[in-house]
């Protein structure tokens, strides 16, 4: 009996979230077909009847999680500042305080494509990072955009702000690659990167 298109649909959503959470955790090399269609509730021979094969599979999951990443940051900004004193923290502050974290560092699979698929994506195809690289510009591009509704006067067409965005991925890959062996020193990278974007706010 055929599956609805409905049916078909949910099953690819449920291919695409597991993927996608198996991915940020282990990285694509470590994650079998055989894994994700598991973890989905689905048999391994089906895997072939939504994606042709485990690149494309990576590539749609990169699709999703780096558009989840940058409405991420877009979320903040949609607050705006209405009803916000002056001493209240700023949205770019907020943002980075909930990014640059122990939860964050410690839930790599319900955390932020980018920085968890970097690394492996340097080592894909062109498309693969084509799509990460629409990520990277669409975050920094979100990240300047938190600048100017903390800073109205700094007035609009900001150049986005790759800096801050280096430095939260940067802390949080090496924060992960510590965290085992060393967590006093893990909790230092993340402090140390939360409190010197606090200095160029």
């Amino acid at each position: 009996m055929r599956a609805s298109r409905e049916q078909v649909a949910a099953n690819r959503e449920a291919i695409v979230v597991s993927a996608g959470q198996q991915f940020r955790k282990r990285g694509f090399d470590d994650v079998t077909i055989a894994d994700v269609m598991k973890a989905a509730g689905l048999t391994h021979g089906g895997f072939y009847g939504y994606f042709d094969s485990k690149e494309a599979l990576a590539a749609a999951v990169c699709e999703r999680g780096v558009a989840d990443s940058v409405a991420a940051v877009d979320a903040v900004a949609a607050q705006g500042k209405e009803g916000r004193g002056p001493d209240t923290e700023s949205l770019l502050q907020q943002f980075v305080e909930d990014y640059v974290s122990a939860r964050h560092r410690d839930g790599p699979e319900d955390g932020c494509s980018v920085a968890a698929l970097a690394y492996d994506a340097g080592r894909s195809s062109a498309e693969i990072q084509r799509i990460l690289a629409s990520g990277i510009k669409g975050m920094a591009e979100s990240l300047s955009h938190l600048r100017e509704l903390d800073a109205p006067g700094r007035g609009p067409g900001a150049e986005p702000d790759f800096a801050t965005l280096c430095t939260m991925i940067g802390a949080l890959a090496l924060s992960r690659a510590v965290a085992e062996a060393d967590p006093r020193l893990s909790d230092t990278i993340i402090e140390a990167a939360r409190a010197h974007i606090e200095t160029s706010v």
